[in-house]
């Protein structure tokens, strides 16, 4: 990632809620901080914890070189494919519930759900497999290696991004949405620990452990993702929809812009009580990006603004609606997008 200036207020939220799996993912899940095939891809090193070490061959394919991360659906490691010579990065599914059929059927679902999503900002997943019986014939996906930096991570050291940059990533974002919404597939947990940037500052969203087709999301379902950046009816268990992601969308794009979060609550209950009061009270939504960066955008406080309100109806139609919407994108598209009638003046600018 290119060297960015530091921002002058810093300042912001470190500590995400926890992810919170579905109640089908069974007895003794856990749910857990960030991504593990996002924020600890930047590094990869001998970890004693560790399932496999630097050196371990994998079904006579894949040489392990570093362990990666660790989180609630497996263990991450970076390897070699040395049949096709390229770097890939491994995900195991954790042994305790290797033999889970409902964890495993879940571990397949990420699989099939990523696969249908192909796009240069979306990070590649490319097959499932097994491990020899002799070694356990543990499932584990192979996937594209990303050498880079996690949006949170980045956020933390630099504050915000500045102006030209964040519009670029944004866009970058918003077309990694709009291909999964695209093939029918929500990702559900969007967040700046599941956005990696490789060197060239090149977008990836990674982490299609919660996605799911849209049509087949079941209720229980609605409510798997990490609160802080759950849409009002999916953390009060109402809904998903494309629209739900469209939320956690602005929610990224907030930070990106300003640094910060726009809601300081630290459990699922302070959000769940503040949408519920926010549902009675329209005004008390998230404080503006103009409040915490005077010089922010009118056109990008504007559109983050549309994808947090508290009715689903009320945001952009699509992420490709939101990106047309951000500076330097096409205004006319961008209104007809949100479904709004362009005003005279606005079509005689075009």
């Amino acid at each position: 990632m290119p060297n960015l200036p530091p921002d002058n207020d810093p300042s912001r939220q470190d500590d995400e809620l926890p992810t919170i799996d579905s109640p089908s993912s069974g007895p003794g899940s856990t749910g857990h901080s960030g991504s593990e095939s996002s924020s600890a891809f930047r590094s990869s090193s001998v970890n004693e914890s560790a399932r496999y070490q630097p050196g371990h061959l994998v079904n006579e394919r894949y040489r392990i070189t570093g362990f990666i991360g660790k989180g609630g659906m497996g263990e991450v490691y970076r390897a070699d494919d040395i049949k096709l010579h390229q770097e890939v990065a491994l995900k195991f599914l954790p042994s305790a519930l290797a033999a889970d059929p409902v964890r495993l059927q879940k571990f397949h679902a990420e699989v099939r759900t990523a696969r249908q999503v192909s796009h240069r900002s979306v990070c590649r997943v490319y097959d499932i497999s097994e491990t020899s019986p002799e070694a356990g014939g543990e499932p584990f996906i192979s996937m594209e290696y990303v050498d880079g930096e996690d949006l949170a991570s980045l956020l933390r050291r630099i504050g915000r991004l500045p102006g030209d940059k964040a519009v670029d990533i944004s866009r970058q974002i918003c077309a990694g949405v709009a291909a999964a919404h695209d093939a029918g597939v929500l990702h559900r947990d969007l967040k700046p620990a599941n956005i990696m940037l490789d060197g060239q500052g090149n977008v990836r969203i990674t982490d299609f452990g919660l996605a799911g087709v849209a049509e087949e999301i079941a209720q229980h379902e609605v409510t798997a993702g990490t609160p802080a950046y759950m849409a009002p009816e999916q953390i009060e268990g109402r809904e998903v929809t494309p629209r739900s992601d469209i939320y956690s969308l602005g929610m990224v794009l907030y930070e990106i812009f300003t640094g910060k979060r726009p809601f300081e609550a630290s459990t699922p209950g302070e959000l769940r009580a503040m949408y519920q009061t926010e549902s009675q009270t329209p005004s008390m939504g998230a404080s503006s990006p103009s409040s915490v960066v005077p010089d922010v955008d009118p056109a990008v406080e504007r559109v983050i603004m549309r994808c947090l309100e508290w009715d689903p109806a009320r945001r952009p139609d699509t992420a490709i609606a939101v990106a047309a919407a951000l500076p330097g994108g096409d205004p006319l598209a961008a209104a007809l997008a949100a479904g709004e009638t362009p005003s005279p003046g606005l079509v005689a600018q075009t």
